[in-house]
């Protein structure tokens, strides 16, 4: 089990995903799967680059291994792009529309162990289709 959300210091914080199952997919109103351990299949289906200001899928670096984690690209990440050479591939899925000051403020916040020195909490997401 994934340790709780108000745990930023466990060793486990981030490794948790969805368990395996079943979902509906709200673009497409189809069936997705999740499986070992929560992953999805990779969706390659846009040629999107990981540019300053997009929202990309994170993975293990392996095929379809990507859950429920992502990441705000705040530098010009065109290596993980996935129609580009090399082995990991991110996905984009999304752009941050407004509050991109806030995510280039969270990229520069002290870190220890690629953790944050402060644990930052996200109030409020929202997801526009």
């Amino acid at each position: 089990a994934s340790p709780p959300p108000k745990a930023p210091a466990s060793r486990r914080a981030g490794t948790g995903g969805p368990a395996d199952g079943q979902f509906k997919n709200l673009a497409t109103g189809g069936m997705e799967t999740r499986s070992n351990g929560g992953n999805i299949k990779d969706e390659l289906i846009s040629r999107d680059s990981n540019a300053p200001g997009t929202l990309s899928m994170a993975n293990t670096g392996q095929p379809n291994s990507g859950g429920s984690q992502f990441f705000m690209n705040v530098a010009n990440n065109s290596f993980l792009d996935h129609f580009s050479p090399g082995q990991s591939k991110h996905p984009v899925f999304g752009k941050i529309i407004s509050g991109y000051e806030i995510c280039e403020a969270i990229s520069k916040v002290p870190t220890r162990n690629d953790n944050p020195v402060t644990p930052v909490k996200m109030n409020s997401v929202t997801i526009k289709m």
